[in-house]
């Protein structure tokens, strides 16, 4: 327990110093604009830095965490809390956020692999999901076409010749998605099925274009497990979320201990599942006096580190 204590107290001493130092390097290069701007388009400059001080104290949080298996229990999952700490000693100025586990989520574009050629397991996967969340599943053959290199619509689907036809035109990607926000743009992803309606959840929420496609169980939600087999009743995914509350799952091997799961259910889930992650969104806002900004990446940690995949400031 001291052990684990000097550790939480060193990581939290490494990261308060990292955040500090990203901010005041900043803030030291726009010192001097306060003497030449106005105070509206100088404190939204200071908030930018200080969201992108967050950004970075995030990425090192991720890089320092033991990734042997992941869970909001990790540093990681508190990242708020470590940020209101460390920007507690800048003075007019804070950040906050949030960093959530992609892995948790399905991958669309796992639906396929790399030729195009559709993954018969993971289609069955997100089939059940369209199914809990009372959505159409006839919308998956649009979305396979989407996906797939040809331009060859199969049956039920669509491909350009039905794109070209809207106001206004546009081709059918042929490829995989590179946001969540481009499955709006395929046939039958509108914004009742993304969103939800009349108190019923959309798709957006359990989905992802950024995973190794394996489905992280320590932070899956409710619908992703289900999703994972026709045998997975709600009261064994109930044991599963109860038990990672408490005690996250180090390996897979764990699962054979929960009651209701056959080691036949077991063999099927398997290839779909882990108790690690790779892929993460962070989401930051910095404020200075009035002004805010806000930053929305996506990264990749290995055991090389954590590389930026996808940026977005606004």
């Amino acid at each position: 327990m001291v052990v684990r204590r000097q550790g939480i107290a060193l990581l939290m001493t490494l990261l308060v110093l990292g955040l500090l130092t990203a901010s005041a390097l900043s803030l030291m290069r726009l010192a001097d604009l306060e003497f030449r701007v106005a105070d509206n388009t100088y404190a939204f400059a200071q908030a930018e830095i200080l969201a992108q001080a967050g950004l970075q104290g995030a990425m090192t949080l991720l890089a320092m965490d033991d990734n042997d298996y992941d869970a909001p229990t990790d540093p990681w999952g508190r990242f708020g809390q470590y940020a209101s700490l460390a920007t507690g000693f800048i003075e007019e100025g804070a950040f906050g956020g949030r960093i959530e586990d992609l892995s948790g989520l399905i991958d669309i574009n796992s639906l396929v692999d790399r030729t195009g050629v559709p993954v018969t397991q993971r289609i069955e996967q997100f089939d059940r999901l369209l199914r809990l969340l009372e959505l159409d599943p006839d919308i998956l053959p649009d979305l396979l076409d989407w996906l797939d290199p040809d331009d060859e619509a199969r049956m039920g689907g669509a491909e350009t010749p039905y794109y070209r036809q809207l106001d206004p035109p546009y081709p059918c990607g042929n490829g995989p998605l590179d946001t969540e926000a481009q499955l709006g743009l395929v046939k039958g992803f509108g914004r009742r099925v993304l969103d939800g309606q009349d108190d019923r959840p959309g798709l957006r929420p359990y989905v992802t274009v950024h995973s190794s496609g394996l489905i992280n169980i320590n932070t899956a939600p409710e619908p992703v497990l289900l999703s994972l087999d026709d045998g997975l009743t709600r009261a064994v995914v109930q044991e599963i979320m109860g038990r990672r509350a408490s005690q996250p799952f180090e390996k897979l091997d764990e699962l054979r201990d929960l009651p209701g799961l056959t080691p036949e259910l077991l063999n099927r889930i398997v290839p779909l599942i882990s108790v690690k992650s790779e892929f993460f969104r962070i989401r930051v806002e910095g404020s200075f006096r009035q002004a805010r900004a806000a930053v929305t990446a996506v990264v990749y940690r290995s055991q090389s580190g954590v590389r930026l995949i996808y940026y977005l400031q606004g």
